[in-house]
């Protein structure tokens, strides 16, 4: 009998904390082959400590990516995973309007970089059926105060992916797009308002490690949050009175 070879060449954008950190973990405990990236090199190496299936690489997402970079490791992936973010608040009363580009940079056009560099890889798959996955935020489904920045990014990274999905259908490439709410990690630890249905980043990776598995096109979590913020939406200007009402 021939062994079905399950085992997955992945490689994780933004893996050296929160989300991407813990599903790195999740996903080489399981027996994939993990490529882990980031730029804090001394975390990278003390994840890569924690499981011999996981290997590294240091780079920086908003420049350009050389996908040599990933051929040292891999000659072909599976799946890529573009999960590194920043988020950044607007001030209005002193606005600092180079932070929208600073945002963009990451949070859209490093997706873009990265995978410019991984589809040769995911076009090297020997059995075909590659899968992009994106992580967007359930901020984008109403507006949020002083989000300007990252909302925008956000919904500009799970169009793009959207179209994406149309495109690269005819090769059998499969586009997830990831919209968590509020998870706790370095990035969140510095909000100064009340973040509702929060999570650890492990309950988070283990929902996206489902999804790695199941392939849906669309992944909100929490519903709870998820059902709100889609009911809200039906009423802007309720949810304009409150965001308002939070500020004063």
């Amino acid at each position: 009998m021939t062994t079905i070879n399950t085992r997955k060449n992945i490689w994780i954008t933004g893996a050296s904390s929160g989300i991407g950190r813990a599903l790195a973990l999740i996903l080489a405990q399981q027996g994939n082959c993990v490529l882990a990236s980031g730029r804090n090199l001394q975390a990278l190496g003390a994840l890569a400590g924690e499981h011999k299936n996981i290997k590294i690489l240091a780079i920086d997402i908003s420049e350009a990516i050389d996908s040599d970079a990933i051929r040292q490791h891999f000659e072909f992936l599976n799946c890529v995973i573009l999960n590194a973010g920043t988020c950044e608040y607007l001030d209005v009363d002193a606005p600092d309007w180079s932070m929208m580009e600073r945002v963009m940079r990451v949070n859209f056009l490093g997706a873009v970089n990265s995978l410019e560099a991984a589809l040769p890889l995911l076009r090297s798959n020997p059995l075909g059926g590659g899968h992009i996955v994106g992580v967007g935020s359930l901020a984008t489904v109403v507006p949020f105060a002083r989000a300007e920045a990252y909302g925008a990014s956000k919904a500009a990274l799970q169009y793009w992916l959207n179209s994406l999905r149309l495109d690269f259908a005819p090769e059998g490439i499969d586009v997830t797009v990831v919209n968590p709410g509020f998870v706790k990690t370095p990035l969140t630890d510095k909000n100064d308002f009340e973040m509702p249905f929060l999570m650890s980043a492990q309950q988070a990776a283990q929902r996206i490690s489902c999804a790695i598995e199941s392939r849906p096109r669309v992944l909100n979590f929490p519903r709870r949050l998820s059902y709100l913020l889609h009911f809200m939406r039906l009423f802007p200007s309720l949810w304009q009175r409150l965001m308002v009402a939070d500020k004063k």
